[in-house]
């Protein structure tokens, strides 16, 4: 997946700028001062650079100008960001360099449409396994899957499912569970195990369990994590990116 470099001081700019391309399927670096942003370009090698214009230490057209000089970063390109839009400002921003301009606060979709246009569109890899029969729960982790354009692989029967996820190999595995369900405790037990399967991330969900139940069992089987009904879908992201990351 393409990374992202974007260096902003203001914690709330980042983070909804962050979100928004982590959403989205790319892997998003932040720092807040230009200096380790530089280092982080140098070190990290991202598809594209957001950087902010005013920034403590560094004005952005300084950083951008050393960093277009620079040959480990001198072919990346920068998309300048800033509240100012003063016409000899924004042509200061081209004159040194700079691809593009983006303007606070950013509306999401000219936001993803600058970044595809110079990082290209992210492109997802991965197979996920959800063990569940048909419910409402399962529905809407499917429906969100399929948007990430991921292969579902759904599996009904625990029992079952064994064999079948040592022949998919999948980066991900999703487990819907309830109150006392031995096949499901059995299936982790063995899946953890395995160690052809041991590595691959387990998240639990259920329609029918509280946040404190599923905590629970999810520290008793001693999976990853869990997802609470209805999903909130940039947690989802968060896993799914991280588990699609840990296997480039």
């Amino acid at each position: 997946m393409a990374k992202i470099l974007l260096i902003e001081d203001d914690p709330i700019q980042s983070e909804i700028i962050r979100r928004h391309l982590q959403t989205a399927g790319y892997v998003v670096l932040v720092t807040r001062k230009a200096v380790e942003g530089i280092e982080t370009a140098k070190r990290e090698k991202p598809a594209l650079i957001i950087l902010d214009m005013i920034l403590p230490g560094m004005h952005g057209l300084e950083a951008a100008i050393q960093l277009l000089e620079m040959p480990e970063t001198q072919n990346i390109p920068i998309v300048a960001l800033s509240g100012m839009t003063i016409p000899k400002f924004v042509e200061e921003c081209y004159r040194v360099g700079v691809k593009d301009f983006l303007k606070k606060p950013t509306e999401p979709q000219h936001l993803l449409k600058i970044v595809e246009k110079y990082a290209g569109k992210p492109k997802r890899q991965g197979v996920v396994v959800i063990v569940s029969s048909v419910s409402a729960a399962y529905t809407q982790l499917v429906m969100h899957l399929t948007r990430m354009h991921l292969r579902v692989e759904s599996l009904p029967s625990p029992e079952e499912a064994l064999a079948k996820i040592a022949q998919i190999r999948p980066n991900l595995v999703f487990i819907e569970v309830y109150t006392g369900e031995k096949s499901k405790t059995d299936l982790i037990g063995q899946i953890k195990a395995d160690k052809n399967l041991s590595s691959i991330p387990i998240f639990l969900f259920s329609h029918r369990l509280k946040r404190e139940k599923l905590s629970s069992i999810t520290q008793e089987a001693g999976v990853d994590g869990f997802l609470e009904y209805p999903f909130d879908y940039s947690s989802l992201t968060e896993i799914v990116n991280k588990s699609l990351l840990s296997d480039e």
